[in-house]
């Protein structure tokens, strides 16, 4: 069996990445792990992630739409007519020039569930299709895909071109961890009974800014010393001690 990352895979080798003379910013290329809790380094902040999931749900991709204090990261992505090229909630709920006709794409993912079955290996729905190439010059191209296993568990698998690992991952982690909620209670109403599964991210260069380079390094000398600490407590994972 393959094994798949987990964060603290992620963040030691954040921790141990070369720096992009480019950038200073310390970078992994092609990586992929399993997304299991709501920051990879530092903390949450709850009021943060309660305005930006409102505005998520609402549709919108305007900043006058998300309630205030606008976080300074939402503020960096948006152009100048106050637009966020990186509006997931735009993408999936909302409808606009960039857009194709209604259905939305989140119920063009509902739709294929409901046409194809949870049986098929079609059962998957990718929402940079067709319709909406015209938006890979404006959010980058980032691929969604929803899947439904064998065991009735969804998994949300994000493909996306860049993320910070600091605050890009705590805002896209809630808003996939609300989706994932979101869409098992729909395709319920549906009459297509599913379970959590997992939230998977492949991100092309996941990077860290330098000024939360101590910030990275103190979260992983904190797993590191976890981790040794979790060895020495294991005695099963000390030869000849079982005998």
């Amino acid at each position: 069996m393959l094994k798949q990352n987990n964060i603290e895979d992620v963040v030691l080798a954040l921790a141990a990445a070369p720096i992009d003379s480019r950038t200073g910013n310390r970078v992994l290329y092609s990586v992929e792990w399993l997304a299991t809790q709501d920051s990879m380094i530092g903390k949450v902040n709850p009021d943060w992630v309660r305005r930006e999931l409102d505005w998520f749900k609402s549709g919108s991709d305007r900043l006058e739409d998300m309630e205030g204090p606008v976080p300074a990261l939402f503020q960096a992505c948006a152009g100048w007519d106050g637009r966020v090229n990186s509006a997931y909630g735009y993408i999936l709920f909302g409808q606009g020039d960039l857009l194709p006709s209604p259905p939305t794409l989140f119920q063009r993912v509902v739709e294929t569930f409901i046409n194809e079955g949870v049986g098929t290996r079609h059962a998957v729905a990718i929402i940079t299709d067709r319709d909406v190439h015209n938006m890979a010059h404006y959010n980058g191209r980032n691929d969604f895909i929803f899947m439904i296993d064998d065991m009735d568990r969804l998994h949300i698998i994000a493909q996306m071109r860049s993320m910070d690992a600091v605050f890009g991952y705590r805002a896209d982690y809630s808003m996939w961890d609300y989706l994932m909620d979101y869409l098992v209670e729909y395709l319920g109403h549906a009459g297509i009974v599913v379970s959590r599964g997992n939230i998977t991210f492949q991100v092309a260069n996941l990077h860290v800014y330098p000024r939360h380079f101590a910030l990275l390094e103190d979260v992983a000398a904190d797993i590191d010393e976890r981790l040794q600490r979790r060895v020495w407590q294991d005695p099963v994972s000390i030869p000849g001690l079982d005998k």
